[in-house]
């Protein structure tokens, strides 16, 4: 009995230090030091060996600060900044989900047609492929897996288990993609959330059919352009390659590049944070003639999981205070990326990496940050 009561005491006493510590996150005393409190954040995380390199933008108030810390290569000297170049892996997902809602708007499609109905007669497809629908693909609602085992295996076969992780998308060709859709060995049913490289990647295939052109040239077209984000691509120019910061792995080995030979709506862009804060801006403001859609996007979708490419708030976000948030954070072999918005409330946060270690707890931080803390008086 008294072994019992001990163990009530100290589930109560547990309980009441989480609470108290939500409590806590939830209601952040206001510092009056914004920059002085991301600083402390941003470092810890270096001094942590978690990154070599970051660069953060901000938004709040109508003002976009950027601010690089670290350096853009493992021993040396030079800051990061605005220009800098890194991958922004899954992030690249905002901008596959973006055309897509663009595309449905401008009335080129529906967010409710099948793939059969879209690629039926050139692309065979099994009874389970038939059914999905592009809101399924955009919203990891499909039941297709995060990558399908044939994919799986057949890089495998090429690079080993040990080399997986190095660049794994370079060895395969579109006929993969569209081989597996005969058969789609690994899917589930539709209608529940399996968070989906393949997904979102074969919804870009998927888009180059429909309209006859290529995915990265839409993208340009219909979202970089508008936005004048002209430092965000899949190939990169003379310009950003001149401004690549070097990546590494979690180990802190220099990693190469990513390349897509398929699947590149699921991660293939590069971008700095100067254009990461346009798209930022376009989500928040109605300035731009695209915002209208880009907004939209954040609705919660089905069982409220995502939105329109977006992920909605977890339980972490709301434990920590940021509740109605929309997030995404990505990661490829040397670098890691995390964008929020709160589109309400007005503010958001980009947060580029150099290293493959996540930065979704370091953005989840800041936001915290940006959401209860002002700026400095001057």
């Amino acid at each position: 009995m008294n072994g019992l009561i001990l163990t009530l005491v100290l589930l109560i006493a547990v309980l009441l230090i989480i609470a108290y510590k939500r409590y806590r996150l939830c209601h952040t005393p206001d510092g009056g030091d914004l920059e002085a409190a991301l600083d402390s954040e941003v470092n810890q995380f270096i001094k942590k060996g978690h990154s070599y390199g970051v660069v953060v933008g901000v938004y709040k108030e109508g003002r976009l600060p950027v601010k690089g810390y670290g350096a853009i290569e493992q021993e040396g000297n030079v800051l990061p900044d605005a220009l800098t170049v890194f991958q922004i892996g899954s992030l690249s997902k905002l901008f596959t989900a973006s055309l897509l809602q663009r595309l449905c708007d401008e009335g080129h499609l529906n967010m409710d047609s099948t793939l059969e109905s879209l690629i039926g007669e050139t692309i065979p497809l099994s009874p389970a492929a038939q059914r999905v629908t592009l809101r399924q693909l955009v919203t990891h609602t499909s039941g297709f897996p995060r990558v399908p085992k044939p994919l799986m295996q057949k890089t495998i076969a090429v690079t080993g288990k040990a080399g997986l992780m190095d660049n794994p998308y370079s060895h395969l060709a579109p006929e993969d993609v569209f081989d597996y859709l005969k058969t789609t060995v690994d899917k589930r049913e539709p209608g529940t959330f399996r968070y989906s490289n393949f997904g979102m990647g074969l919804l870009a295939h998927v888009l180059e059919i429909v309209t006859k052109q290529g995915f990265e040239a839409l993208v340009s077209e219909k979202i970089l352009v508008p936005l004048d984000m002209k430092s965000t691509s899949i190939t990169l120019t003379p310009t950003m390659v001149r401004h690549l910061a070097q990546g590494y792995t979690a180990k802190g080995v220099p990693s190469q590049l990513w390349t897509f030979s398929i699947l590149a709506g699921a991660g293939a862009f590069s971008s700095n944070v100067d254009d990461m804060m346009k798209f930022v801006r376009a989500n928040i403001e109605q300035g731009s003639h695209i915002s209208a859609t880009l907004i939209k996007m954040q609705a919660p979708q089905f069982k409220g999981t995502t939105g329109i490419g977006w992920m909605q708030a977890t339980f972490v976000d709301r434990f920590f205070g940021n509740r109605g948030v929309v997030c995404h954070s990505g990661m490829v072999g040397g670098y890691t990326a995390y964008m929020a918005i709160n589109s309400q409330d007005k503010y958001g946060v980009v947060v580029l990496s150099n290293k493959s270690a996540d930065v979704t707890m370091l953005g989840i931080e800041l936001v915290r940050q940006v959401r209860s803390q002002s700026w400095a008086a001057g």
